[in-house]
């Protein structure tokens, strides 16, 4: 799954079934930054942590208990790895370019 950045300034998320990854792609280099202020905050080397209520509400499927559940649990193996804090319950992605 990855938080899509478009040139336009529209924020989305993308391929929310895949719960093997997750980045920030932005469709025009150097436009995370910008876009996300507000909803992320930078983590360095090209990292944003972000809460992981606004990925649930970007993903447009709070209601589906199965979705949010497996979306919990891919945070909670995550975090091992310094890619989530689940006191905070937030996420860290890397941006990419597309």
């Amino acid at each position: 799954m990855f938080i899509f950045v478009a040139a336009g300034g529209k924020v989305s998320l993308r391929d929310s079934d895949n719960m093997r990854a997750f980045s920030i792609v932005e469709e025009q280099p150097g436009s995370a930054a910008v876009r996300l202020a507000g909803i992320a905050n930078a983590a360095g080397e090209n990292h944003y942590w972000l809460d992981a209520a606004v990925v649930i509400e970007l993903s447009g499927r709070q209601d589906d208990a199965q979705w949010v559940a497996a979306f919990w649990d891919m945070l909670a193996m995550a975090e091992a790895y310094g890619y989530s804090d689940m006191t905070e319950k937030r996420v860290k992605a890397h941006v990419e370019q597309g």
